[in-house]
């Protein structure tokens, strides 16, 4: 589950460096975030500054940003068009 979750993480998140499947990636991306969060840092405690699980959520909302607001002017998605 480790590796999987590492794969996802190096190539999702370079994915969304170039702006390719950006939408997609983020769903992705978002949801691995979400997981995380409930797997790793919620057993600890309800709130996330005293699990650590901070940076898990605002990842996992700043991906979700993107699945709605969508890839960039210069993003190889926009080249496509």
């Amino acid at each position: 589950m480790l590796g999987a979750a590492a794969t996802l993480e190096l190539i999702g998140g370079a994915l969304l460096v170039v702006g390719l499947f950006t939408r997609p990636v983020a769903f992705v991306m978002s949801g691995l975030m979400a997981c995380a969060y409930f797997i790793a840092h919620a057993p600890r405690s309800f709130w996330p500054t005293s699990n650590g699980g901070d940076a898990a959520i605002l990842f996992c909302f700043l991906f979700l940003y993107f699945v709605f607001a969508g890839p960039g002017p210069w993003s190889l998605d926009a080249r496509k068009r």
